[in-house]
């Protein structure tokens, strides 16, 4: 493609917004984060971009993108009142201050700055409008009625002044909450449906329908029309709340913290809030944050069952093993056929090693009569069953009712795969599997351009990079030893071998750097810089934010292992970030390696491309571009490791490894199966035996199922060509 040249600026532009107006909101991003490299300061297009995040409801990187915009057009009143709704509907503090403080520099007259000052400290939490077709006394005494729990009398006193009056938004809305909470859900999404064709902008009925499509399970449908309520009223405790809730259940839990942040704000003790953000602090293993939370709710109510277990796991991440084990004791205790409790504590004893006693948790459920597919294939997939273990048939029989819920049919159909796997009947396995893959795609859908639009961003983020400034730049005091390859790769396997090492603690997988890294890129991408513009403040910032995560995180370990799957991406800003940390990546016959992604049910949110053949082979084709363009930039910062080697000649690889951390030989590296920590990922399992090679070659065993991914393959680097 031949490069840009500004002559190109009238007519992209034109384009881009033409996108925006047609609802392609990504393709018009990635047109203008294009025409701000060529025109860095031209105001209207980090102002049209932000029209774009506001209509999605994300307030936050709106008013990032018009800060820059007034700073550029420092006297276009627009551009200022964008900016002001845009920090009132993030409602972040200092976003606000930062905003008011660039304000008072602005040549603008006295009564427009008071106006936008006034308008950053707005909170809308309801649209304002008056009924033409009813009182405001009739309409109060509904709202009363429903506050009052008389719902069939509010359901039948808006039916009659819907009938007399004729429709309004706010007559169909209160109806349509009316008959939800009666049960009578198709004809309350039909009576919010109606208040939003008479008015597309009426927040309170776009909030009220959000929440029952949430409800009802209809997550993306709900995502869609919440996000409308978000612009409309962003600080609607419904839509915080919901939005909360969606984005957790989502696997986006820094998404949910952002909304749940908001909602709190307002009502410190709104329990499900509290309950929420609790489970989304878990997720990103933020453990005083959780556990404040939840000592929070325990004040307000009796603790639960939910609450203990969720307590477990929030100080099980602080260390404190004894008090995480009191925990799940008195939550099995007090609720102990709650499938929440039981799999939390079957997944702790699992990450310890102790599989007998997670075994006996979860048979122990099922024998009270919990009959559950998430049980179950936590059974399998943490013992082999027997042919003839009853479980099998229950399980079977299971499957085939009709009546069974599709996420219990997806978890169960990875139990029936393992359990068919171990027994050597393939067909059958594949069976379960595909329908559990169809399921699970069905129920998250994966965006297959997102990934090479993220590539193509990056890469050219990345001109101008400097390898001579390695070392030169960046926090000095770390020597993290980030493992990185994709899911089922060997990552866990080499973590483990290092992590028996006396000098290095296990960190698992941190998730911590990919964040703090791209909002730094963010913040130079949106004043038009590249990499090369990242000062080296900017980058030693980076690496001590990094080092005081870990040091909350992994207290008092000289060095740690970070097997965070994602650092493969950003290879380069840790180069310059952490200079003296290394970067192993694992390398596996892509075939096995993606077969055995392709079987594994992950964590809800995390490798939605895992599902698809198709999407498997899009996500090897970009880690082999990574990996090469890391290599050609600085060859001698990354040591990739073949898994197949490592298992044929352990003790040589191993030695090599070490070597390329800087680490003195050990014997207890080649006996890492001894090794007593905790592990967290799908390989709990494995890496407690010694090395073995029967995973390797298994694809074959469903090779006339896996043409699609096989196919596909040809060509690419590192497939074998047998």
């Amino acid at each position: 493609m031949l490069p840009l040249n500004s002559n190109q600026i009238p007519a992209m532009f034109n384009r881009a917004l033409g996108l925006a107006r047609a609802g392609k909101s990504r393709e018009a991003l990635d047109l203008f984060a294009q025409l701000s490299k060529l025109a860095p300061k031209r105001a209207e297009i980090p102002f049209h971009m932000a029209q774009i995040h506001l209509q999605a409801g994300r307030p936050k990187d709106a008013s990032q993108l018009l800060a820059r915009a007034v700073k550029l057009a420092p006297a276009e009143v627009k551009v200022w009142q964008a900016y002001a709704t845009a920090v009132a509907a993030y409602g972040n503090d200092q976003a606000r201050k930062d905003a008011k403080a660039q304000l008072k520099t602005a040549n603008l007259g006295q009564r427009d700055r008071k106006a936008i000052a006034k308008a950053m400290d707005a909170t809308q939490t309801s649209t304002a409008r008056v009924s033409s077709k009813v009182s405001a006394a009739e309409i109060n005494a509904l709202v009363a009625r429903i506050n009052a729990g008389q719902m069939a009398e509010a359901e039948a006193q808006a039916h009659q002044l819907i009938a007399t009056h004729g429709k309004s938004e706010i007559l169909s809305t209160i109806h349509g909450a009316a008959l939800a909470s009666l049960g009578r859900l198709d004809e309350a999404e039909a009576a919010f449906g109606a208040a939003l064709k008479i008015d597309p902008d009426y927040g309170e009925a776009a909030a009220q329908l959000g929440q029952l499509l949430l409800a009802t399970g209809r997550r993306h449908e709900a995502k869609e029309v919440l996000l409308q309520a978000r612009r409309l009223i962003p600080h609607n405790p419904i839509v915080l709340g919901n939005l909360g809730k969606l984005y957790h259940d989502l696997g986006a839990p820094r998404e949910a913290l952002e909304c749940l942040d908001l909602l709190l704000k307002q009502d410190p003790d709104n329990r499900l809030a509290l309950l929420t953000r609790a489970q989304a602090h878990v997720t990103l293993e933020n453990a005083v944050q959780a556990i404040a939370d939840l000592d929070h709710l325990e004040r307000l109510v009796p603790p639960t069952g939910e609450t203990l277990a969720l307590g477990a796991v929030a100080r099980k991440l602080a260390g404190d093993a004894e008090a995480a084990r009191e925990r799940i004791d008195a939550a099995l205790k007090a609720d102990p056929d709650s499938l929440r409790v039981i799999t939390i504590a079957a997944n702790l004893l699992q990450q310890e090693g102790a599989m007998d006693a997670a075994d006996a948790v979860l048979r122990a459920a099922v024998e009270r009569g919990v009959r559950s597919g998430a049980v179950y294939r936590m059974i399998a997939q943490g013992k082999k069953l027997a042919a003839d273990d009853p479980l099998v048939a229950e399980m079977e029989a299971l499957w085939a009712r009709d009546d069974l819920p599709e996420d219990g049919r997806m978890d169960l159909g990875y139990g029936l795969l393992k359990v068919m796997e171990d027994a050597g009947d393939y067909e059958k396995a594949w069976h379960y599997l595909s329908r559990a893959n169809q399921i699970m795609a069905k129920l998250h859908p994966h965006d297959q351009t997102k990934a090479q639009r993220d590539f193509d961003r990056l890469t050219a983020f990345l001109d101008g990079f400097d390898a001579d400034r390695i070392g030169k730049v960046g926090y000095q005091d770390n020597q993290t030893i980030f493992i990185t390859g994709l899911p089922r790769s060997g990552t866990t396997l080499v973590e483990q071998i290092l992590a028996s090492h006396s000098t290095v603690t296990g960190g698992d997988e941190l998730g911590i750097l990919h964040p703090m890294a791209f909002q730094a890129v963010a913040k130079t991408d949106r004043d038009g810089g590249t990499i090369a513009d990242m000062t080296p403040t900017q980058l030693e910032t980076l690496g001590r934010d990094y080092q005081a995560a870990i040091d909350i995180r992994v207290p008092g370990a000289k060095r740690i292992t970070d097997k965070t799957i994602s650092t493969y991406q950003i290879a380069p800003l840790a180069w310059l970030s952490l200079p003296n940390a290394k970067i192993v990546a694992l390398r596996r016959d892509p075939r096995d390696n993606l077969w055995s992604i392709f079987k594994n049910r992950f964590v809800t949110g995390l490798h939605l491309y895992s599902y698809a053949q198709a999407d498997l082979v899009e996500t090897y084709r970009l880690f082999t571009k990574y990996l090469a363009l890391w290599r050609d930039m600085a060859p001698d910062r990354i040591y990739e490791i073949e898994y197949e080697t490592l298992v044929a000649n352990p003790e040589q690889e191993v030695r090599k490894l070490l070597e390329f951390c800087g680490l003195e030989w050990e014997d207890a590296c080649l006996d890492f199966h001894k090794t007593d920590r905790n592990v967290k990922t799908l390989s709990l399992a494995q890496v407690r035996q010694p090395l073995y090679n029967s995973s390797i070659g298994k694809w074959r065993n469903y090779e006339a199922h896996l043409s699609e991914m096989v196919d596909g393959l040809k060509g690419l680097d590192g497939v074998p060509e047998d």
